[in-house]
């Protein structure tokens, strides 16, 4: 009996989902809402992550090429959820798998190795700068302008390593136990801090330094100008920084 009873229960969990996902399609299918992209793409970003490993392998592509792999498939799942039809009948894994995997088959068709990784890199960081040196601020000491900038790029590496590791892993080699603990510390913090944020804020951080999105794809998901996302990332990483100097 009770055996009978845990199976109803699981498959009305797995109904509340299918519910639940249906009523986030229908919304999004009316006002094209950037929140509910943004849901929908975080419920799939597992499924592109999975078909960029599988055509890497299948491609005998390089481990270092991971990343730029990833943004061909993201990109494919932002395409196929804007164009998905939930009114057609067709489940969002089936319709979505094909483009996705057609967006990293184009993609790698155009990817030359080494210099498309630096180039990714290169763009993301300089989005990240130009970000934050082009902000609008009360006048303040040349040298406290630099100061919150570097500070501002810390936090920012910071978040990228905390994304990579889940917060295992350390960014140099500290010096003892104590200074473990410590950046262990300031990590938690950060991400308690990052949590805070007001939206979408919160988004963009999240989507940028953990799934990597270059600041056009952000853009794309909230319905937002790439300089709007530019402004909101300048804006978020300046609150951490006055968040996190407030502690000392």
């Amino acid at each position: 009996m009770k055996r009978r009873l845990a199976g109803r229960h699981g498959l009305s969990l797995i109904l509340d989902a299918e519910r639940e996902e249906a009523s986030y399609w229908r919304r999004f299918a009316m006002t094209r809402d950037g929140r509910l992209r943004e849901r929908l793409f975080d419920r799939y970003v597992g499924l592109a992550k999975a078909l960029a490993r599988r055509q890497a392998r299948r491609s005998a592509l390089r481990a270092d090429l991971r990343e730029d792999i990833e943004q061909f498939a993201y990109r494919g799942l932002l395409e196929a959820i804007d164009r998905f039809d939930p009114a057609r009948g067709v489940g969002f894994p089936g319709f979505a798998k094909p483009r996705i995997t057609g967006s990293i088959v184009d993609g790698i068709g155009t990817l030359n190795e080494d210099a498309a990784r630096v180039r990714f890199r290169a763009r993301r960081e300089r989005e990240r700068l130009a970000s934050l040196a082009d902000k609008a601020e009360p006048p303040v000491a040349a040298t406290q302008r630099l100061a919150d900038l570097v500070t501002e790029l810390a936090l920012g590496l910071m978040l990228e390593q905390n994304a990579a590791s889940q917060g295992t892993a350390l960014i140099g080699n500290p010096d003892n136990g104590f200074d473990n603990l410590a950046w262990r510390e300031t990590q938690a913090l950060l991400g308690q801090r990052v949590e805070q944020l007001p939206e979408p804020e919160r988004t963009v951080i999240r989507q940028h330094y953990h799934n990597g999105l270059l600041f056009v794809q952000i853009a794309a998901m909230l319905g937002l100008t790439k300089g709007r996302v530019s402004q909101l990332h300048s804006a978020a990483l300046a609150r951490l920084r006055k968040s996190m100097r407030a502690i000392r």
